[in-house]
């Protein structure tokens, strides 16, 4: 997975990554949703070690392109 934007700040990390590929299936149930947020979550704390010290505070989910993003705000 790659395409990962982050905002630094000394308390605050946000991580925007892709959640759906356009071409990916059209309809996903709410418990595949959060399947793969968790994987997505999992995946990002993986590739940035920095955020070692930091707990997920919030998830904004929003479409770009065609494609659906996670905002991943991570705080200390």
């Amino acid at each position: 997975m790659t395409n990962y934007a982050a905002v630094n700040n000394p308390v605050r990390q946000r991580v925007v990554v892709p959640v759906l590929q356009q071409s990916s299936e059209s309809t996903l149930s709410v418990d595949g949703l959060f399947g793969r947020l968790q994987t997505v979550v999992a995946t990002t704390r993986k590739t940035h070690p920095e955020l070692t010290d930091y707990h997920l505070h919030d998830v904004a989910l929003r479409m770009e392109e065609g494609e659906l993003q996670a905002v991943l705000d991570f705080r200390k």
